[in-house]
């Protein structure tokens, strides 16, 4: 990921808007979403370290033969494969795993979406997309954002956007903004066309 990533019309570097498309279907399972964080949090970690903070967010024994060896499985064939192929983590089977770089959306994202008081498996599918990621991090915590501030920086920063803004406002519209406020994470008034961070939201 470059680090000279475009700027939002705030000034604030955008992490998102370098990130091909076709990488975000990686964070498509909440498993790789505790991954990532654990990793941004803790540094490189090894496999076995990995399997028993994963038994433990599940609730899970981790002295557990039978459970270990089941995540132990399901890491090594399928969550760090596709984190190392998406360039997102370097890891083998010796000295484990670590992140490289800075993951392309914040940890207060991964947050989110891990706490939220919803399905994890239908939040991950409804938000993880280039453009809800994005709108995300633009929705400030204390000041709504008009639909016509969202998709003018949307346009100029955001490849996966439409570059026009009245598209882009259209996508927003029909899209989503409705798919997060779908999952209480923003609310969005149709009347005023003002977008803010859901009251019940974990952010």
């Amino acid at each position: 990921m470059s680090l000279d990533a475009p700027l939002d019309t705030t000034g604030e570097s955008a992490p998102l808007s370098d990130v091909p498309r076709e990488r975000y279907e990686v964070f498509r399972h909440p498993r790789r979403l505790y991954l990532l964080e654990f990793l941004d949090d803790n540094g490189r970690q090894s496999l076995a370290d990995l399997t028993t903070e994963l038994l433990e967010r599940a609730g899970a024994d981790p002295s557990n033969g039978q459970r270990r060896h089941e995540v132990r499985i399901d890491l090594v064939h399928a969550h760090l494969p596709k984190l190392d192929a998406a360039g997102l983590v370097d890891w083998d089977l010796e000295t484990g795993a670590e992140l490289v770089g800075e993951p392309p959306a914040t940890p207060a994202i991964f947050s989110t979406l891990l706490e939220a008081d919803h399905d994890v498996e239908e939040l991950v599918s409804e938000v993880v997309d280039p453009v809800r990621l994005r709108l995300l991090e633009l929705v400030d915590d204390d000041q709504p954002r008009s639909l016509e501030e969202l998709a003018s920086t949307l346009a100029a920063c955001e490849s996966a956007a439409p570059a026009d803004p009245e598209r882009a406002k259209i996508v927003l519209h029909h899209s989503h903004l409705p798919a997060l406020e779908g999952v209480d994470l923003l609310t969005y008034d149709r009347d005023s066309r003002q977008v803010a961070v859901a009251d019940d939201s974990a952010r």
